[in-house]
């Protein structure tokens, strides 16, 4: 209720007269010597009783419901993302030194390649389970700064025996000689993947984040296809995109980051993996497009049976706040650089090893990369230091690039392309009229 402030007078108030003075006999209020009738106060409306108890029941019970939808929604997240019961976690003497926890954090992600009507199994000549996409993710939350590193599928990581031996002298399988199939070959297990990055390239891991690859389309789609700009036209197996920025559904997506044949691919897995960096810069921009809210909502749906991870919610919850945070320009890609078979400067073949194709690790090349962008925090590691396989295996002398970028430089091509009008928002198909990726490479 809203009231003009009363003026006191002071003169019948603090100083008015006192009995001492004359003013006994007067009637109590009345002032001067007109003898006025007192004035009649408002009356204040009064506030009903059941008023504040009912804010207060109105305002408990929209908290209690807010907080079981929240109790629930956490529960649905953690339950979702939850690990497999039997799932290792990794070695505490492998993740990030004491003091250094709370600035970086190292996580290794892992897309799981599980070939459609194939079952999970150790046969050596399957990819079935294998962990086609490995990358090493840094976030350098102190320095606001996200450095991911891929490394070849095909890397060779042992010439003995399909046995990978680390420096401990501890032993993990490798049933086709290579890094990929590392996990595979020791029941599924990323700790034994995790334990031979760190002991090969001298790399801590903290946490494990695995994707189901044949989740991508339905992932995808779920977020309403993903806006990203393709560097050049692709074509395989009736399957088209064009060159510019498109809108790419889940089966053109698919085939986005799968394809590794036709023009433009002259060195097959390494050129996927640079064209895999659109589609990450393309993800990102959408997500920091999203609020806070959209975001968790989505993660159920992504995290059901797709994702798995050693990381809990309130962890991963931070993580992704804060990643959303980090500028596109401080985010960086890189790979490490591998030998490709004969001694020329650009080859598209690989070296055969007991029959499977593979690539060698340039070791130098891979140490100068790893101490300029990846050991803000713990000081150089020499290519001696490193347990590559570099000189097991003969190779020519020249080495892929680690071709070092930015997401920044990534979204100005695409800013470029929507300048330019080279857009198709409403989806890229192929050929024949059919979504992209329908026939599979």
């Amino acid at each position: 209720m809203s009231e003009t402030p009363r003026h006191i007078r002071t003169d019948r108030s603090l100083g008015g007269p006192s009995a001492s003075s004359g003013g006994a006999g007067r009637t109590p209020g009345y002032g001067g010597s007109g003898g006025e009738p007192p004035r009649r106060r408002k009356k204040k409306k009064r506030t009903p009783r059941w008023l504040p108890l009912a804010v207060t029941l109105v305002f408990v019970a929209v908290v209690s419901a807010a907080v079981v939808y929240a109790a629930q929604y956490v529960s649905r997240v953690e339950e979702s993302i939850r690990p497999e019961e039997d799932a290792e976690s990794i070695a505490e003497e492998i993740q990030t030194l004491e003091e250094y926890k709370g600035d970086v954090v190292n996580i290794l992600v892992c897309g799981l390649d599980y070939e459609e009507g194939r079952a999970y199994s150790n046969d050596p000549t399957s990819n079935d389970g294998m962990t086609d996409m490995i990358m090493y993710c840094q976030f350098d939350i102190k320095g606001g700064a996200l450095r991911m590193l891929q490394i070849p599928r095909n890397s060779l990581v042992t010439t003995q025996n399909r046995t990978v031996t680390l420096s401990s002298g501890k032993t993990y399988s490798a049933s086709n000689y290579q890094i990929n199939s590392v996990a595979l070959s020791n029941g599924g297990s990323i700790a034994a993947l995790a334990e031979v990055i760190y002991d090969q390239y001298k790399l801590p891991i903290d946490y494990y984040v695995t994707i189901d690859m044949q989740a991508l389309k339905e992932v995808v789609d779920n977020f309403g296809g993903i806006e990203v700009y393709i560097p050049h036209d692709m074509e395989f197996a009736g399957s088209f995109l064009a060159k510019g920025y498109r809108n790419l559904d889940g089966a053109s997506a698919e085939f986005f980051v799968r394809c590794r044949h036709g023009e433009g691919y002259q060195n097959s897995d390494i050129d996927r993996l640079n064209m895999q960096r659109y589609f990450y810069a393309g993800l990102f921009k959408r997500a920091r497009s999203m609020s806070a809210t959209d975001i968790l909502n989505q993660m159920p749906i992504i995290f059901n049976n797709y994702i798995r991870t050693d990381m809990d919610l309130v962890t991963l919850g931070k993580l992704a706040m804060s990643f959303l945070r980090v500028d596109s320009a401080n985010i960086m890609l890189a790979q490490t650089p591998v030998f490709m078979g004969a001694d020329v400067p650009y080859v598209g073949q690989t070296d055969s090893f007991a029959g499977y194709s593979c690539v060698v690790p340039d070791a130098g090349s891979i140490a100068e990369l790893l101490n300029t962008y990846f050991r803000t925090y713990t000081g150089p590691v020499s290519a001696e230091e490193l347990n590559l396989v570099t000189d097991d295996w003969p190779h020519g002398s020249y080495s892929t690039n680690a071709n070092v970028q930015f997401v920044g430089q990534l979204d100005k091509e695409a800013d470029d392309a929507i300048l330019e009008g080279n857009t198709d928002v409403q989806g890229a198909v192929t050929t024949d009229g059919l979504p992209a990726g329908e026939a599979q490479p």
